[in-house]
């Protein structure tokens, strides 16, 4: 009898672990993890910091395949937001603890302030390092069931624009795709952005999309131009929302793009919730994108 009750307890912790967090200790399934790792970039030709979020599940079953979702951090962000202070993995682990969804690797690519795009005189190809080498390195390297049901790409604000753009231009490669507060700008000037940070921003447009010579490289890489032949999405699920506060007027973006879909018929969801921008809005969102992208892997 003794035995039985120790075994009992030795089996219920290894199922559950404390671990500690931005706001409070939580109860997770044992086993999960996020490492942080680099790879070379021949395309970008330096070393690229990434992370990757490995399920409960993973170190015990090395035979068995997992889908994969791509995150995207958001401007002056790196790879380390989405867990250190956004807390996903954590609030990833309690859904899979709670049953409310399945497990899956996440990978988080370092991009700067690329905005996930080719700078268009060719210097900087981040775009192809994310399609063309960290893809096919992630699910080289991992457990992944490498196929378009099973792979989607989310992020938040500068994340959110390239998770919504780079699935709108390869949907051969996505099966869904998903945004907080992402920069959707239907007309540049509807930014809400003043003073020394409209100057940034402007040179750093100007730097990826050379917005100073036309907009036409900025529309062929806009999530909202992108979407209007809905036939060329090949049936891409899409997730997007944003809060009603946004201080940049991402909300109006959103709201225009929802407005855009449903006017063609096209299957989505879309949400405006109360809050701001960035992560304090994210964090109490992110719980929907991945109970989205997980109907998705599951054929739901």
């Amino acid at each position: 009898m003794l035995r039985s009750v120790l075994l009992l307890l030795i089996f219920g912790i290894e199922l559950v672990a404390q671990r500690p967090g931005v706001f409070g200790t939580v109860t997770v399934p044992a086993g999960s993890r996020v490492e942080y790792k680099s790879f070379q970039s021949k395309v970008l030709g330096h070393e690229i910091g990434y992370g990757l979020y490995l399920p409960p599940s993973y170190q015990n079953f090395p035979a068995k395949k997992y889908p994969v979702l791509y995150f995207l951090h958001g401007a002056f962000e790196n790879e380390m937001r989405w867990s250190t202070f956004g807390q996903t993995d954590l609030k990833l682990d309690q859904m899979i603890a709670q049953g409310k969804i399945g497990e899956f690797i996440v990978a988080l690519p370092s991009a700067a302030n690329s905005f996930y795009t080719n700078t268009r005189d060719g210097s900087e190809k981040w775009e192809d390092m994310i399609i063309a080498e960290f893809i096919p390195m992630i699910e080289s390297a991992n457990h992944v069931n490498g196929t378009r049901s099973t792979r989607g790409i989310s992020g938040t604000s500068m994340g959110g624009y390239g998770a919504l753009k780079l699935a709108m231009k390869h949907p051969d490669l996505f099966g869904s795709a998903s945004a907080h507060s992402a920069v959707l700008l239907q007309d540049l000037s509807a930014a809400k952005v003043s003073g020394g940070r409209l100057q940034m921003f402007q040179a750093m447009f100007d730097h990826i999309f050379g917005i100073n010579q036309d907009l036409t490289y900025w529309e062929a890489n806009n999530p909202m131009t992108l979407a209007k032949d809905t036939k060329k999405l090949n049936g891409l699920k899409l997730y997007f929302d944003c809060g009603t506060e946004d201080r940049y007027g991402f909300e109006v973006g959103a709201k225009q793009l929802d407005e855009m879909l449903t006017k063609a018929g096209y299957p989505h969801e879309a949400h405006l919730y109360p809050g701001g921008h960035g992560w304090d809005y994210a964090r109490n969102h992110t719980s929907e994108s991945m109970l989205f992208h997980w109907k998705v892997f599951n054929g739901k």
